[in-house]
């Protein structure tokens, strides 16, 4: 339904939009063009006026080539008055005649101030027609005397009223220019109908390009829901929609790795579980028996049941504390502390572990100074742990590991180096995320969330980590902290 939503809105936007256009340049044509043609009408009418006018001075009533080259349309109207209003000639069909009265309104009105007269009448056959009127003016006469040299420099409308002797009428119906608005309207009715004919077919295919791929990506998505993160969307599309296709598809596979990693960790854990909690049972039955013969082995036996109590424990942390942290449920408490003292603290906790294998770890400070660094002392002291377990457990018997602390402007950095298995190029994108491990025997140590755990330290402290790493030379973690400033 939601996808017939779409369809159906981008057709009647489409189709709306061509109507809007369609009525907007409808209406702007046949008023613009009426209004176009009646002002080159009426100055076309006032220069034909005109020119009979000076002809009826020059030629008296010898003019009628003039008055025919004047007359546009058989429909045309010429009418010459004098200065009382009386006809004087007349050409065209009227029911005017020669000696009537005609325009008495104009002439005093207007013409014997000189001026034009432009209006639109009820004339002729009923029809709506346009009047335009011109004085005849002595001035132009080369026989009145001297008058025209007298104004010669006189404008139109500023001569004296008395140098007006008649005036010059063309009536022309405007019967034409309706008929032709009329037909651009019915033109515009048929363009009208074919274009949202046209607007429909394409707006439909338009939705149908836009409705599909969107119909594709709901049917994946709703596979993915379900659990299925092997559908895979294969658009031939835009860029934008193509784009979604391929997030969706992504987002699929992020999901199935998510979903093995999960399944992984469930399967490991609850092997890891399953072995601590063997020997718990185990050894508390044979305490509680009696069976232990001396001292000594009952006492072994609690040391086994301790460490593996302290292992469920580091489990149960890790897994806890990693939650806190992905929820924000843990506020960090900034303060200075010397970088050097803490890892000098933390290769001794961890040394007698490094031990066991021979593995020797050496700090180098090339500064030879404290390095004080801002950041939640505890917090730190945990990334160290975890990076030097991490390098412990992924490095050869009788390895060195080494770690680098140096400042470089306003940060420290702190930089650990083993040089054991290494870490595929291909597993690096995913060792900082939860449950990952890259050696799925070697789940003693951990059960995957040591880097997850020290990324997101070092991010709540505005900073990052790095890695670097080769297969068969080793792995080098790095990150920093700001360095402490005395105010």
């Amino acid at each position: 339904m939601k996808t017939k939503s779409i369809v159906v809105r981008l057709w009647t936007g489409i189709v709306l939009m061509t109507i809007a256009i369609l009525f907007i340049n409808m209406i702007f044509q046949t008023v613009y063009l009426y209004g176009f043609y009646y002002e080159e009408k009426v100055k076309q009418l006032k220069s034909d006026a005109t020119d009979i006018s000076k002809a009826v001075l020059t030629n008296k009533y010898n003019f009628n080539s003039t008055f025919f080259s004047a007359l546009k349309s058989i429909n045309d109207v010429i009418i010459v008055t004098d200065e009382n209003s009386k006809i004087t000639y007349l050409l065209g069909n009227s029911d005017y005649k020669t000696g009537w009265v005609f325009g008495t309104k104009y002439f005093d009105n207007q013409i014997k101030h000189g001026q034009v007269v432009t209006e639109q009448n009820r004339f002729i056959r009923g029809f709506q027609s346009l009047i335009v009127g011109v004085p005849i003016k002595a001035t132009y006469g080369a026989d009145i005397d001297n008058r025209n040299n007298r104004y010669s420099d006189v404008g139109f409308d500023e001569m004296p009223s008395n140098e007006i002797i008649g005036a010059v009428y063309i009536i022309t119906p405007l019967e034409p220019l309706e008929t032709t608005i009329n037909i651009i309207r019915v033109q515009f009715l048929y363009i009208f109908v074919g274009a949202i004919i046209i607007s429909s077919l394409i707006a439909y295919f338009l939705s149908q390009s836009f409705s599909k791929p969107l119909i594709v990506i709901n049917e994946a998505a709703k596979q993915i829901s379900k659990g299925n993160y092997n559908t895979i969307i294969n658009l031939q599309s835009n860029r934008e929609i193509k784009a979604l296709g391929d997030t969706i598809n992504d987002l699929a596979k992020q999901l199935s790795r998510v979903e093995q990693m999960r399944k992984e960790f469930i399967a490991n854990v609850s092997h890891e579980m399953r072995t601590p909690l063997s020997y718990l049972q185990g050894y508390t039955e044979v305490l509680i028996d009696g069976l232990a013969d001396t001292e000594e082995e009952r006492d072994k036996y609690l040391n086994i049941i301790k460490e593996e109590t302290e292992r469920l424990r580091k489990m149960v942390d890790e897994i806890l504390q990693l939650s806190q942290i992905e929820a924000g449920h843990f506020e960090l408490k900034i303060t200075a502390f010397s970088m050097e003292a803490m890892i000098k603290r933390t290769i001794d906790k961890l040394l007698p572990y490094a031990s066991k294998r021979n593995i020797s770890i050496k700090l180098l400070n090339i500064e030879d100074d404290l390095l004080l660094c801002l950041g939640d002392e505890a917090r730190i002291k945990q990334v160290l742990i975890n990076l030097l377990n991490n390098a412990i457990n992924h490095s050869y018997d009788y390895g060195n590991i080494i770690i680098n602390v140096y400042r470089q402007n306003d940060k420290i950095y702190i930089c650990i180096r083993d040089f054991g298995e290494g870490i595929a190029e291909q597993d690096i994108p995913f060792i900082w995320d939860r449950f990952y491990t890259t050696n799925k025997a070697k789940m003693e140590s951990g059960i995957g969330l040591g880097l997850a755990i020290v990324k997101n330290i070092v991010n709540a402290h505005g900073a990052d980590v790095t890695v670097n790493s080769l297969i068969g030379e080793g792995t080098e973690f790095c990150f920093y902290l700001p360095a402490f400033k005395e105010i």
